[in-house]
């Protein structure tokens, strides 16, 4: 598996059909309305399921009832692997800030006796579970769309078989990879926010979308490695 190949083909993927980025860009705006958003996490599914199919173009704004549907089955996956982290670093994070505030008159408004190590570990654990919850998500959602099955994002046994069929030095390559352009992509995007009001409309516009489309797009080819015979790969293997 070639992870640079496939981060090349992700991130021209967006750029095939820019209205469609564009369309994806005012759902992404208007997710505060809660409809939209799970709209959004549902055009992730559809990007993932056409591209296991086969398909090299983006897919349609289309069966808005279904779409809402597979976006709800994306969230529940996100929240149920990320939960018991975000609540261990909540929970450190609180423990640590709230001993700090305090009201006149009435001192701290927690004398907490929580050693402060405890709390930074609790901080710790929580951060490395979604490190590793991370890691996994990729495969899971992919499992899911795959199997057509909201139950296969959480066959934890599959999911590392999965990887392991893979290969889990490239998944990782890959995995470092696709953070390093999430990471860069939103570092460069930040500069446009401050200085310039346009840069508020054109990162959710633009920039979020066009982010999505690349990890949904990265996510299903990876999850078709190489051996599985995706068209991807064959006319990958043509023009080497």
């Amino acid at each position: 598996m070639d992870a640079g190949q496939i981060t090349s083909n992700a991130l021209k993927y967006p750029l095939t059909n820019f209205k469609k980025v564009l369309t994806l860009g005012i759902l992404t705006i208007l997710s505060s309305l809660i409809v939209p958003g799970f709209l959004v996490l549902g055009y992730i599914f559809k990007i993932i399921k056409s591209t296991l199919k086969d398909s090299s173009g983006l897919p349609e704004f289309s069966e808005w009832t279904s779409m809402f549907a597979d976006g709800l089955k994306v969230f529940v996956v996100l929240f149920v692997y990320s939960f018991i982290p975000v609540i261990l670093i909540l929970l450190g994070t609180w423990t640590t800030i709230l001993p700090m505030l305090t009201v006149p008159g009435a001192g701290s408004l927690l004398n907490s006796s929580i050693p402060l190590d405890l709390v930074g570990t609790t901080a710790f654990i929580g951060l490395g579970l979604l490190i590793v919850i991370s890691f996994l998500i990729p495969v899971a959602l992919a499992s899911m769309v795959h199997q057509d099955q909201l139950s296969a994002a959480f066959r934890l046994k599959e999911i590392v078989g999965r990887i392991g069929e893979i290969g889990w030095v490239d998944y990782l390559i890959w995995y470092v990879i696709l953070l390093i352009v999430v990471l860069v992509v939103n570092f460069a995007s930040s500069f446009l926010i401050f200085p310039l009001l346009i840069g508020i409309i054109i990162v959710p516009l633009i920039i979020s979308p066009y982010l999505t489309i690349f990890f949904a797009r990265s996510t299903a080819l990876v999850y078709v490695y190489e051996e599985s015979g995706h068209e991807y790969y064959r006319h990958s293997k043509q023009i080497e």
